[in-house]
């Protein structure tokens, strides 16, 4: 019996003569969902069931009953209602309402880009019910168009708040507290950082993107990977990927997607204001766009209009020089549309496609990414002018792993940045993919994000770089640190009788890295003038001067103090 069987069967068991299992409707990492009859009130439900290898992670089956009972205190007309929470033996779910309809990514993988008008309106149902979420202190933290759905009226309602955590829950430790999906994920909850709803402002600013353009601001394989785009790219602004968004509505987008959650708007009732807010009536025909879309019936692509005269030939210009690509290697293709005279038309906006997504797949905006072995063709269209580029893609090789400088010991607290270099070329690598990093011992070296390594303890350790399926390593042997020199710093170099000054104590290795932890003696040249506390504390105490010094395995630092009279 297969793991999906016995968990219905369990479930069957556990739910009999209350409910009426009937399939399975999805599946992720925590919990697998079927679709049920509720047969006392005669209708579909949905069940949401843990995956029971997880209860023996400590604090999963918490995480999962915060998500039944989080949300069942929304009740808002766009948030999936939850109608029961139950726990039988080591089986943990809880019913909910059925939606029958379509998730968001459904519906644009089925239909591509959308309608702004449309757009306008599904961002005003999510936003209300994100802001009465937020009203409440939750912050949903996943969303994305896979957990928004369209149901048969053609409204949109939220689903999962498994990953919602209230935004104040003191002395309580979080279980994953970097969740999410990545190319949805704010820059702040890629960081780590405490969240509140400007992160769901942010998330629902890439939903608003993909939903007009087909596509997220920034993709990658892996969180490193996307954060790295946030911080490094610049956002293609609505209006040049599409020329039929209206300036308010790209421009309350834009600041949706504000790096920083304070230049946001002040909340996502506002920005939703902004678009501006577009409420639908029962018969509006944007609703009935989305019925059909919910329903799975095709509907016209929405069109991009551009300005034009006569017909237009597109011809392509790669902003590198040959076909041939690595793994993990990212251009921007860029493509111009020209008239039968040859004079450039601007403003268009082209399609672009792939004719094998596992060797090369590219964004609608025409950024090329490779991603596995062999060949493809890449095309770019408008209208019935089109033009190709014949791609070939390679393992990516990792020949070089260098250092700046170069030692093969280190010392405790030295810092030394590592760059990875292709076989190809002096340029870091890290230029053009992002490469990722790792420590064989994190107490002896560690290393982040940009392959700065730190040593911290005494050891042999290997510091590794990966990018594309290939890697490459280095060894180091770090030494206890040997103190070169002491500098003692006084907030002030004169105090008065009476006044207590706070003093610090900055070791540095031989190679000029400051060391932090070391024990450090304090003495002062005078008592009687001053006197001074294992902390650093100095205590003036009649006027002179007095020399302040620490002591450091051996080796000392001074600083010279002057204590006036009282004022």
């Amino acid at each position: 019996m297969s793991d999906a069987e016995g968990m219905r069967r369990r479930l069957e068991e556990a739910t009999a003569g209350d409910y009426e299992v009937i399939r399975e409707l999805g599946r992720g990492g925590m919990a697998t969902v079927f679709l049920a009859r509720d047969l006392a009130l005669d209708r579909q439900v949905a069940i949401k069931v843990m995956s029971p290898q997880l209860l023996a992670v400590e604090g999963m089956a918490e995480r999962f009953l915060q998500e039944a009972r989080v949300s069942a205190a929304l009740q808002h007309p766009h948030i999936v209602p939850i109608h029961a929470v139950r726990r039988s033996g080591d089986l943990l779910y809880f019913v909910m309402k059925f939606v029958a309809g379509r998730s968001l990514d459904a519906i644009l993988a089925a239909h591509g880009p959308l309608r702004p008008p449309v757009v306008r309106a599904l961002l005003t149902q999510v936003g209300a019910a994100l802001e009465a979420a937020h009203a409440r202190g939750v912050v949903h933290r996943d969303i994305k168009p896979a957990n928004i759905l369209v149901d048969e009226r053609g409204d949109a309602v939220v689903a999962d708040f498994g990953i919602a955590r209230l935004v104040e829950q003191p002395g309580r430790t979080q279980v994953g507290e970097t969740v999410g999906t990545p190319a949805y994920m704010s820059p702040e909850q890629c960081s780590g950082d405490p969240l509140t709803g400007a992160a769901d402002q942010y998330s629902l600013g890439v939903v608003a993107y993909e939903l007009l353009t087909g596509a997220p601001p920034f993709t990658g394989d892996g969180l490193m990977q996307v954060v790295w785009k946030m911080v490094h790219e610049e956002l293609v602004p609505l209006t040049t990927r599409r020329s039929d968004v209206e300036p308010a509505l790209a421009a309350a987008v834009h600041r949706m997607l504000a790096t920083r959650a304070t230049e946001r708007w002040p909340s996502v009732a506002a920005a939703v204001a902004a678009l501006p807010a577009l409420v639908l009536r029962g018969d509006a025909p944007e609703r009935l766009e989305l019925i059909r879309m919910a329903q799975g019936d095709m509907v016209p692509r929405a069109s991009v209009p551009t300005e034009r005269s006569g017909p237009v030939t597109a011809s392509l210009r790669l902003s590198q020089a040959s076909g041939v690509m690595t793994i993990d290697d990212e251009v921007a293709l860029c493509a111009e549309a020209l008239d039968r005279a040859g004079a450039r038309l601007d403003g268009v906006v082209l399609g672009w496609t792939s004719s094998d997504p596992t060797v090369a797949r590219v964004t609608a905006d025409g950024r090329l990414t490779a991603v596995g072995i062999g060949r493809a063709t890449v095309t770019a269209f408008d209208g019935d002018a089109e033009v190709s580029l014949a791609l070939t893609v390679t393992r990516a090789g990792l020949r070089t792993l260098a250092l700046a400088p170069v030692p093969s010991t280190l010392e405790v607290g030295d810092r030394v940045p590592l760059r990875v270099l292709d076989g190809s070329a002096a340029a870091s690598a890290s230029s053009a993919r992002l490469v990722a990093w790792g420590t064989s011992d994190p107490a002896v070296a560690r290393v982040d994000a940009t392959g700065m390594v730190t040593a911290v303890g005494e050891g042999r350790v290997e510091i590794v770089a990966r990018a594309g399926g290939a890697s490459k390593a280095v060894e180091f042997r770090v030494k206890r640190a040997m103190i070169s020199a002491v500098q003692v710093s006084s907030p002030a170099p004169r105090i008065r009788v009476g006044e207590r000054i706070r003093l610090a104590a900055a070791p540095a290795n031989t190679r000029g890295h400051p060391l932090s932890g070391l024990p450090i003696r304090w003495e002062v040249s005078d008592p009687a003038i001053a006197a001074i506390s294992p902390e650093g504390e100095l205590t003036a105490l009649r006027s002179g001067q007095v020399l302040v010094a620490a002591r450091v395995s051996g080796r000392v630092g001074t600083a010279r103090v002057t204590v006036a009279s009282p004022a």
